[in-house]
């Protein structure tokens, strides 16, 4: 699975998006966002997972909070994207499909905050 950001998302706006990936990644991906919707895990690194393969640098922190603050940029190219316990459950919904089958579809993953965050097999939207 390919991390990356792209400054110039739809509506101008940034987008970190996840693509080329194997259903195994999804998988992954989709248990990790359990985790973090259970509180079992409060935080990870997706870039330090062996199945993510950052591009440009891009980092990008998981992390359970309060409320569905979504993505926010803390360096040139390292993000947060912060969510509640039930945002992560949402996420965890919405990579469902792409667990079942070799979707070649997209799927916004939050629209909270600026920047959007999408998977995308093809890497478009």
């Amino acid at each position: 699975m390919k991390l990356e950001f792209l400054p110039d998302g739809p509506d101008n706006s940034g987008l970190i998006r996840l693509y080329d990936y194997s259903q195994s990644d999804v998988h992954a991906l989709s248990k990790i966002a359990s985790e973090l919707a259970t509180g079992s895990r409060k935080q990870i690194a997706l870039q330090s997972e062996s199945w993510v393969a950052p591009i440009s640098g891009c980092k990008l922190i998981l992390r359970l909070g309060e409320r569905n603050s979504g993505i926010r940029q803390v360096g040139p190219l390292d993000f947060e994207c912060e969510l509640s316990a039930d945002g992560w459950n949402n996420v965890e919904g919405l990579l469902e499909p792409f667990c079942k089958s070799a979707t070649t579809g997209f799927q916004w993953l939050t629209n909270s905050g600026r920047i959007s965050f999408l998977i995308s097999h093809s890497s478009r939207w």
